[in-house]
């Protein structure tokens, strides 16, 4: 056996130091063997030429050591011209304490200190194996890394990519090209990945996407800290769970709190209705199943035949946790503002029941449906189909429409009860303190007078939005006023006050919030309506009825020009009246 010493091997050994902090994801230590003589042994040396240079060949059993790093090879050629350079061939295997790597074949270049692994590089430590066709190491730059796809196996997860880069100098590992990580708790697909071995973050730059028991998230760039178990995610991010799909220019996750953050045009999707919620800033508690979106927040709840638009300045959803088969609620604070095609309203506090389609509105609610307008000081709409079923109104209810001569019919009482059919008041009752004031006409373009009653309780029946009779409880104080008797405060009950011109329309429900407020139509409000047309004067206006055919004239007897003696026409049932969230939809 012949020795070989001092051959220029000192950083291909120091090469392997580096490689396993790559593989073990830690800092790496102090290159092994530095400056120390490397031992050479090999069955048989021999001259000859390898890529038309001068080597020496050693052949069997070779056996390199420097310090406690030992590389074996079935051989190995030495160039001549520069003892730097080195090939090595035949199940290569170099180990050191706590770490091997095989390969088929290995080269080192001493002088420009690169260093390459071919065929089936296996690296292993304690942590995890890596295989890949090639791996490379600049020394100068403290630089290792594989370019022919490689995969990383650990106790709890893989990570196959088809580039790898480790930095010594930050500790940084780098990903690229078809990512995928698959973990106990997640897979995750990546165009871009980094992971840093000191602060235990993983950063994303590219499309990404992470798969996970809590959900689906999609992001082009983002950060997560393996330790903590907080992510934050830029670009076209989104996050699905079993109960929303949530996107946002920015999202926030901590694993730990089951906490989400999302701003810059957000979107909250409900998974279980056709409910979407958008605003710039969301925070969504899932263990809570508590969200709050607001920045201008919009409710959109989409059915075949409309959309009903819904916004506020705080929006506030909550989840039925003990029972996921079930919806939850939606709570409106401030400024709320309501539109659908036949229906529109305001208040300043709302809570919408989506299990049991109720909308309970508080702090000065109105409400217009077609030309009829509603206001009292609390307000329960039942809806059937997306589309307003009843309506009950508690506390100083009044109700206004406007017939073809836009004449004001008026009724007003404590509470009252509004039942809608296909979208048009059917009938209302009016519970304690009813007073009501209607117009008679002939046709459509002549009144022939008005007619006025005051009662404990009346019901008013409609045909195409148009009053067909009354029926009172007791014995009403009601009478008819010829035209010619009229007097503008004839016209008006107590309290009387017409706000078309707070009348939401779409565009002002769907206005960017805080900066000034643009109201839906540049009229003022009409406290004090206009003169209407005296008796057996003709309106040549088109305007249509109240919410109805405008040419179908009233069917019922009652509705001629004159009121029928103030009797007791159909009794109407007291109810008590139920003004909380138990309330039932009442019968027709």
């Amino acid at each position: 056996m012949m020795k070989f010493t001092k051959i220029g091997l000192v950083s291909l050994f120091s090469l392997f130091s580096v490689v396993l902090a790559f593989g073990q994801g830690t800092p790496a230590s102090a290159p092994q063997g530095n400056g120390q003589p490397v031992e050479v042994s090999a069955s048989t040396l021999q001259s000859g030429r390898y890529n038309g240079e001068e080597v020496r060949r050693l052949l069997g059993n070779v056996v390199m050591r420097q310090g406690q790093t030992t590389l074996t090879s079935d051989s190995a050629y030495q160039y001549a011209s520069d003892r730097n350079k080195l090939e090595v061939f035949g199940n290569v295997h170099i180990t050191q304490p706590g770490m091997d790597a095989t390969s088929a074949t290995a080269s080192y270049d001493g002088t420009r200190r690169i260093a390459n692994m071919r065929g089936g590089v296996t690296l292993r430590d304690e942590q995890m194996t890596l295989t890949t066709p090639s791996l490379d190491y600049d020394l100068n730059a403290k630089r290792a890394y594989y370019t022919q796809a490689g995969n990383i196996v650990g106790p709890d997860y893989t990570i196959n990519s088809q580039l790898g880069t480790y930095t010594s100098e930050d500790k940084v590992l780098t990903f690229k090209k078809n990512i995928k990580y698959i973990g106990q708790n997640a897979e995750v697909l990546s165009d871009t990945m980094s992971y840093n071995t000191v602060t235990k973050v993983v950063e994303f730059f590219g499309p990404t996407t992470i798969k996970s028991p809590d959900g689906t998230l999609y992001a082009n760039r983002g950060t997560y800290n393996t330790v903590t178990r907080e992510s934050n995610f830029r670009g076209n991010a989104s996050i699905k769970t079993p109960d929303y799909l949530i996107k946002g220019e920015v999202l926030t996750y901590d694993k730990f709190k089951e906490y989400y953050t999302a701003s810059k045009n957000v979107s909250m999707t409900s998974i279980k209705d056709t409910t979407i919620i958008t605003g710039q800033t969301a925070l969504y508690w899932r263990a809570k199943g508590r969200a709050k979106v607001y920045g201008s927040p919009v409710l959109r709840t989409i059915s075949k035949r409309d959309t009903m638009y819904l916004s506020a300045d705080t929006l506030v959803s909550v989840e039925n946790v003990k029972d996921k088969t079930k919806k939850g609620k939606l709570f409106a604070y401030h400024d709320v503002r309501i539109f659908k095609s036949d229906l529109q309203g305001l208040c300043d506090s709302l809570t919408y029941d989506q299990q049991d389609s109720i909308i309970f509105m508080d702090r000065n609610p109105r409400l217009w449906a077609n030309k009829n307008q509603m206001t009292a000081d609390s307000v329960v709409m039942q809806l059937r189909g997306n589309t307003v079923d009843q309506m009950r109104m508690f506390g100083n209810s009044f109700a206004i429409s406007i017939d073809t001569l836009e004449n004001y019919n008026q009724v007003k009482g404590r509470n009252m009860v509004a039942r809608f059919a296909k979208g048009k008041i059917r009938r209302i009752d009016v519970n304690g303190n009813a007073e009501s004031l209607y117009f008679a006409l002939q046709g459509d373009t002549t009144t022939m007078g008005m007619n006025r009653a005051v009662s404990s309780d009346m019901r008013m029946m409609f045909d195409e939005g148009k009053v067909q009779y009354i029926t009172f409880l007791e014995q009403p104080d009601a009478k008819l006023i010829p035209p010619h008797e009229l007097k503008d405060p004839d016209k008006r009950l107590k309290g009387f006050e017409w706000r078309s011109d707070e009348k939401p329309t779409r565009a002002f429900v769907l206005q960017k919030r805080g900066g000034k407020k643009t109201a839906p139509k540049p009229k003022g409000r009409t406290a004090v309506p206009p003169v209407s047309a005296k008796a057996g004067q003709t309106n040549k206006s088109k305007a249509s009825g109240v919410t109805g055919d405008k040419s179908k004239a009233p069917t019922t007897s009652t509705a001629k020009p004159v009121l029928p003696a103030p009797v007791q026409k159909q009794a109407v049932p007291k109810r008590p009246v139920r003004s909380g969230p138990g309330f039932k939809r009442m019968g027709s």
